[in-house]
This record gives C-alpha cells, sequence and structure tokens, in this order.
C-alpha cells in the first residue's frame, strides 16, 4: 500500500467538564459524564477518569454498551444516562474492548446482562482481582502524595484544578473497590470473530492480536460506518499502543486492518477508547505504518543488519509528525519509534524470556534456568531482552511465586547490569519476600543508576523505618 503524503486530521472533539470536587463529594450527581449523541442510535459519554470513551447503541434487539469504566459509580450513573437518553432499559449486551481495569471494572453493574468479549478476558481479569488490595494500597498512596502537591499550590490556578478533579476521581475509584468490588467477565467469548445481528444492526466483533492488552478487539458496525477500537489507536495522550506484549501479531493486525478499511462495509467515524474521535484517513495513516514497517524489519533481517542498522534505517516518517501539534515532542516520538522498531524487530527472533517460562512451568527453576545459560549467547535464533524478562518476573510476582521470581530478576541483573529499572524490580520482589536487606540494597543501586527514580527512594524511607 503507498502512503499518503498528506492526511487531512479531522474529528468530533469532546468538551471535557473538569469539575472541581470535594473528596466527599462522591454521590452521582458529582460524577462528571458528557454526553455526545453521534446519531439517533449511537450516544457516546466521556468522562474525566482517563478521558474514556463509553459507547451507547439502540438497536431493534435492545441496548449495547461497549466498555464500562473503571469504576463502579461511574458505570451506575453511565447506565442511568444512557437508559434516559434512549428512554428504554432493554439490555442486549455489554462488550469489553479489552480487559483492563479502566474499561472492565464497571461490568459488575451489569452483572444482569450478557456481557461479550476475547476469550483471554476472564483469566486476566481475575489476575487483576487478585491485584485489589495492592492497588488499594497504591492508590491511598497517591491520594496523599496529591494532598501534598496540593498544599504547595496556587488554590486557585488550572493546574491545580486539574489536581482536585483528578483526586476526585481517585477517591470515588478508592471508595467504590473499599465497598466490595466483584470482578465480572464475559460469559460469551471468542477467539477470533463474532457476528451478532441486532435487527436493523450488526456488530462485526474481530480479534486484532496480541497488542495492546493481548485481548484487544475492533468492532465494525457498518449501518452506522462507525468502528471502536477500544486502547489501540490514541495519539493525544499516548501514541498509539502497538507493543503492549512479548510476542505480537503483525500479519493479523494487517489483515483485520485490511478487512475493515478495504473492505465492503465503509468507515467514516472511528471512536478510541479514549480522548477524541478520528476519521477513516487518519486510521489509514497508521495501517500504512505497521504495514512499512513490518516490511522493512523483514527485509532488513534478510540483509543481515543489526537492530542498530536497522533503528538508524527507520526513523519516523515526516507524515506522523502532525502528532507533534497534540504535544509531543522529539525526545517522545524518538522513543516511540525505537520501541516500535525494537517490538517489531523481536518478532523475528524466538524469545529467551518465552522459552525460560515454558521450561519453568514444565520442570521448575532450576531447569529454567540452567536451559536460559544455554541460549542466551545463540543470537542467531534467540532474543534476550530486558523488557521481556522483567515482564516474566511481574507475572510471577503476581502468581505469588516469589522466589522464582528473584531468580529470573537476578538473571536480570547479570544480562543488563547497567539498568537502573533490574535492580529495582528485583529491590520489589525481596521486599515481598520479606528480605528487607536486600530490597534496600538493590534499590539503592537503582539510585545509583537513576537519581530520578523517586519510588526506589520512597521504598527505602519506608523499609528503613521499618527497622
Amino acid at each position: 500500500m503507498k502512503c499518503k503524503k498528506t492526511i487531512k486530521i479531522t474529528g468530533l472533539c469532546l468538551a471535557l467538564a473538569w469539575l472541581v470536587l470535594p473528596l466527599k463529594a462522591l454521590n452521582e450527581e458529582a460524577i462528571p459524564i458528557t454526553v455526545h449523541k453521534v446519531s439517533d442510535r449511537v450516544l457516546v459519554l466521556k468522562e474525566t477518569l482517563m478521558e474514556n470513551n463509553i459507547t451507547a447503541v439502540a438497536s431493534q434487539k435492545g441496548l449495547i454498551m461497549f466498555d464500562t469504566s473503571g469504576t463502579v459509580s461511574t458505570a451506575k450513573k453511565a447506565r442511568k444516562l444512557i437508559e434516559k437518553e434512549f428512554g428504554r432499559d432493554d439490555w442486549a449486551y455489554v462488550i469489553n474492548t479489552h480487559y483492563h481495569w479502566d474499561h472492565a471494572f464497571g461490568n459488575q453493574v451489569f452483572a444482569d446482562v450478557v456481557i461479550v468479549g476475547h476469550e483471554g478476558n476472564p483469566a486476566a481479569m481475575q489476575r487483576d482481582a487478585a491485584g485489589i488490595p495492592r492497588r488499594i494500597e497504591n492508590l491511598s498512596r497517591a491520594l496523599e502524595r496529591m494532598k501534598s502537591q496540593l498544599e504547595g499550590m496556587d488554590s486557585n490556578s488550572e493546574e491545580a484544578a486539574r489536581l482536585r478533579s483528578r483526586q476526585a476521581d481517585i477517591a470515588r475509584e478508592l471508595a467504590d473497590l473499599k465497598a466490595g468490588f466483584k470482578s465480572t467477565p464475559p460469559s460469551i467469548t471468542f477467539n477470533d470473530r463474532l457476528t451478532l445481528d441486532l435487527g436493523d444492526l450488526t456488530l462485526k466483533l474481530f480479534f486484532f492480536g496480541r497488542a495492546h492488552s493481548g485481548t484487544d478487539i475492533l468492532i465494525l458496525i457498518p449501518e452506522e460506518n462507525l468502528l471502536l477500537t477500544g486502547d489501540l489507536f490514541l495519539d493525544r495522550g499516548w501514541l498509539p499502543l502497538f507493543a503492549g506484549q512479548i510476542e505480537l501479531d503483525i500479519p493479523r493486525w494487517i489483515e483485520v486492518l485490511h478487512t475493515v478499511l478495504d473492505g465492503e462495509d465503509k468507515v467514516d467515524l472511528v471512536i478510541p477508547g479514549h480522548q477524541e474521535f478520528w476519521n477513516w484517513e487518519k486510521l489509514d495513516l497508521w495501517r500504512d505504518y505497521i504495514v512499512d514497517l513490518w516490511a522493512g524489519v523483514n527485509s532488513a533481517k534478510k540483509e543481515g543488519l543489526s537492530l542498530n542498522e536497522v533503528l538508524e534505517r527507520f526513523p519516523l516518517d515526516e507524515k506522523y509528525f502532525y502528532v507533534k501539534d497534540l504535544g509531543h515532542d522529539d525526545t517522545e516520538l524518538m522513543r516511540f519509534q525505537t520501541r516500535n522498531v525494537q517490538a517489531f524487530w523481536r518478532q523475528l527472533y524466538v524469545s529467551v524470556a518465552t522459552v525460560v517460562e515454558q521450561e519453568l512451568e514444565k520442570a521448575g527453576i532450576e531447569a529454567a534456568v540452567e536451559l536460559y545459560h544455554k541460549i542466551k549467547t545463540d543470537t542467531e535464533n534467540y532474543l534476550l531482552d530486558e523488557n521481556q524478562f522483567n515482564a516474566l518476573g511481574y507475572r510471577l510476582l503476581q502468581a505469588n511465586q516469589i522466589p522464582e521470581a528473584i531468580e529470573i530478576f537476578k538473571l536480570n541483573v547479570q544480562a543488563f547490569p547497567q539498568s537502573w529499572n533490574v535492580y529495582d524490580s528485583l529491590a520489589e520482589a525481596y521486599m515481598l519476600k520479606g528480605e528487607n536487606e536486600a530490597a534496600i540494597k538493590y534499590y539503592e543501586k537503582s539510585l545509583v543508576l537513576n537519581p530520578q527514580n523517586d519510588n526506589g527512594r520512597e521504598m527505602i524511607k519506608r523499609l528503613k523505618e521499618k527497622k
């Protein structure tokens, strides 16, 4: 596909009501939601938390809601607003674009409705639910930090108003979690494609492939010329989120995008999971990006180039510089492009972290470490990646396999001794095991390499106070 030299960036912008809310005002009326009418059958509710887009559709066979917010209280209000706007309460489906908390924690408000999502959602949501105690602790700490920040600000400034709004969102989320959160996964799941006939409307669901969350789907509504993309394509607060998983399904991404953009169904409006709407042209531009970069790295590997040579060959094309007007500076764009080139390049090799994880599950940590030392030097076939090993370590921590996580983080320290993050991760694992002296040691090492590691500094302070 030939890339376009120019692109018309248009779309619908929804005004955000940045309301200043006192922390105790957690009643439904205080929850800031704006309603935008896309058509007679389509509404989008915008909430301040993560600037979520909650889309609702009215069909002959019932109401449908796409994603349910990250808080139960917001989901309750959204349900009432949708029912009021459409003048009906006959719900057909709730559809999760992926499992992440900010799109699915509100599911429990729709326990009486058929919930649809990718087959990976239930297990992933169960893991998230297991982390609720830690989330409550982190949110409580965040509120304390914000309280301290506000004390040093001009109370009438825009920055203070934004912080108070964020503070109110977090307080509401915290109250919801403490009130008795219940994970509510989809009851209907699929792993490829699913079509739902709603009489006057058709919902065509496509599993995008491993990308942002590993469970991301696109939803095409041909009768409305509408495509919902979840969190895959965002360009203001974030750049497109391609490299969220170790293993990516790039050929599948291309196939799905060709289907929805070049098929018989016309797409005019694209609604991402957050922020402003997109149009067809913008999504087509990023489809070209994926196609061109994937072809480029495959060609470079056949030529025998190194990763550094590949990075030099593929700077971000100027046609994507429109995102500078959306707040992204040159450093961020360079980091974005580097991360994507590295992620695409990794797909051409066997991941050492993946092989080690498989061996760990099959034969235990000692066998996994032994296999690691055998294959790590085979750079023609295997790729040893710091972030992949770090992610493996955290999966083990989430599964409460702390000794195994420590061994994985140790391997990462040995392989990447100049990375502050590997020491920070190892320190966290030791802290969870209760070995505070070791935790302090590695947090201090991370601070030597990265003096801006405020989390490490805070953890050292807390650990020393326990002595």
